[in-house]
């Protein structure tokens, strides 16, 4: 059945269907288009550049395109490379040159001209002299631009359209890296902790190329088993500077002739324990030279996961020590379980080096202990790393030094609460005449007790009948064994005749003081046997 609505209904209906029709397409708003960064335009200088007598730079010029008019800066790099012209392939450490907006130092590209909607940069790049031929091309391999919240990036065949190449007439380079030394860096001991987690060994050495120079190389760890660790490498300019790093080392030069590196080899949770070597040591240069070190000269490292040999209930006796006025002997020992052929060798490592351990490890009531001395008034000695070492060369490591369990063991030094206390004083002479008084200091001699801390400190001040400071002296000191201290009261050389009071102040090594008849201090205590008194008589 067909039923059929009122005309003004569907008129109404009609009528709304309009209204919401054009509320969309009123609400379509045209979007502003995205800030565009381009390269409009790059070139080398020179389309051929000659090295083989003297050095030289080909300048590289190119321009970058914002259209965002409100841009205020413009930032990137431009990376450069080499290409062999005997296998064809990209060789070498790259160049990268980092530009901006208005700058136009240092070391990097150079600012030329223009805008941040259109500016203009130049860089000149220093041509190796040395590659793997006697020719070789230099391209322009990536650019990077940014401006605020744009940033794009041009490389591959979109920079082909540009002129991002030149050739260079080269030596040929005739030999590869060298290394003089390997030595361990960063561990205290050549021990590594490797229990559930990974542990990284540092391996210091210095790469040498004096023609091509230093690109990147590989070294290579062997353990037991047939285990192995191959770690690649290679310089890197540093993020906020000029400078260059190999590993975690900063030194060296941009060309790669002198390069000093320490490389981080990471052994992996689980790795054989045991002796581990380095096995080889393979270098390249920037022409694609080679040199490999097979088994090289290199220190040995020990692994353990600490599951042959343990040591626990680690004590240190006495503790705390007094080495108030002299180093002071302590001792620190564990019990030690599944050593083989008893312990050979405890070492121990302290944090700042405020003490060490000496000697060969004794056994002692069934302990296992070693000598340890505290320098004199260091405050404390935290044990960053102790290496337990058995007859077989099986061994177990503690502390924070191995990224190992931490024993969580400190020497202390004795606590002092209590300031200097005089037991009386006394002057020498106590009596001068005014011209006497031009020359002469009496001697001030304190009896002090014999304390935890010893007195280190004196101030010495001189009073007239009114309580004001006619004179006043401050300096370092030191206390006899029977408790002694002496100073002397300095004069004015003009000092009038009268009577005089003589007041001092006494500081301890461990930083607390006490104040005797000094009449301006409330915390001032009366000297027993009463006032110091000094008297300047007419002549």
């Amino acid at each position: 059945m067909f039923l059929r609505a009122p005309r003004g209904l569907l008129r109404g209906a009609l009528t709304l269907a309009l209204a919401a029709s054009a509320t969309v397409v009123g609400s379509t708003v045209a979007q502003a288009a995205a800030p565009q960064l381009a390269l409009s335009a790059l070139s080398w200088e020179q389309s051929s550049v000659d090295v083989t007598t003297d050095y030289a730079a080909n300048k590289l010029t190119w321009t970058v395109t914002n259209t965002d008019p409100d841009a205020e800066s413009v930032r990137g790099t431009v990376t450069m490379r080499m290409r062999s012209s005997v296998t064809g392939a990209l060789v070498g450490h790259d160049w990268v040159a980092r530009y901006e907006y208005g700058q136009t130092c240092c070391s990097d590209a150079g600012y030329v001209s223009g805008t941040p909607q259109e500016s203009t940069y130049q860089f000149h790049l220093p041509v190796r002299r040395y590659s793997d031929a006697a020719t070789t091309t230099w391209e322009v391999t990536k650019l990077t631009m940014d401006s605020d919240d744009a940033s794009a990036a041009v490389s591959g065949a979109r920079l082909k359209s540009f002129g991002y190449a030149f050739s260079a007439r080269t030596l040929i380079d005739s030999s590869g890296p060298t290394v003089d030394s390997i030595s361990l860096g960063g561990l205290r001991k050549p021990y590594l902790y490797v229990g559930d987690r990974s542990a990284t060994a540092l391996y210091d050495f210095t790469v040498q190329d004096g023609q091509s120079g230093f690109w990147k190389g590989t070294i290579k760890l062997a353990g037991p088993g047939g285990q192995s660790v191959t770690t690649p490498f290679t310089w890197e300019r540093e993020d906020y500077s000029t400078g260059f790093r190999c590993g975690s080392v900063s030194g060296g030069d941009r060309d790669g002739t002198y390069m000093p590196c320490s490389i981080g080899v990471t052994l992996p949770a689980g790795a054989a324990a045991g002796s581990w070597r380095v096995a080889s040591l393979v270098l390249k240069n920037n022409a694609g030279g080679q040199t490999t070190y097979k088994n090289p000269t290199a220190p040995s490292i020990t692994v353990t996961s600490n599951a042959a040999v343990q040591a626990d209930d680690f004590t240190i006796s006495p503790n705390p020590v007094d080495n108030w006025r002299d180093s002071a002997k302590t001792e620190l020992s564990m019990s030690v379980t599944g050593a083989r052929k008893g312990v050979s060798a405890v070492r121990v490592d302290f944090e700042y080096g405020g003490c060490y351990a000496s000697g060969d490890p004794i056994v002692k009531d069934g302990r296992i202990a070693v000598a340890v001395t505290m320098y004199r008034q260091i405050e404390r000695c935290r044990v960053e790393g102790i290496a337990v070492v058995d007859g077989g060369g099986a061994v177990a490591l503690y502390g924070p030094a191995y990224a190992a369990p931490d024993p969580g063991l400190t020497v202390n030094r004795l606590p002092s609460t209590t300031a200097p206390v005089v037991l009386g004083a006394s002057l020498d002479p106590a009596t001068l005449t005014a011209s006497e008084a031009s020359y002469r200091s009496p001697t001030l001699t304190i009896r002090a007790a014999v304390q935890t801390a010893p007195v280190d400190g004196i101030s010495v001040y001189l009073y007239d009948t009114d309580g004001e400071v006619a004179s006043q002296s401050f300096g370092g000191t030191s206390q006899a064994e029977d408790g002694t201290v002496t100073s002397w009261v300095y004069l004015p050389w003009d000092i009038k005749p009268g009577r005089y009071t003589v007041g001092f102040g006494l500081d301890d090594a461990a930083g607390l003081s006490s104040h005797w008849d000094m009449a301006d201090r409330s915390d001032s205590r009366s000297l027993p046997g009463g006032p110091l008194v000094l008297t300047i008589t007419e002549d």
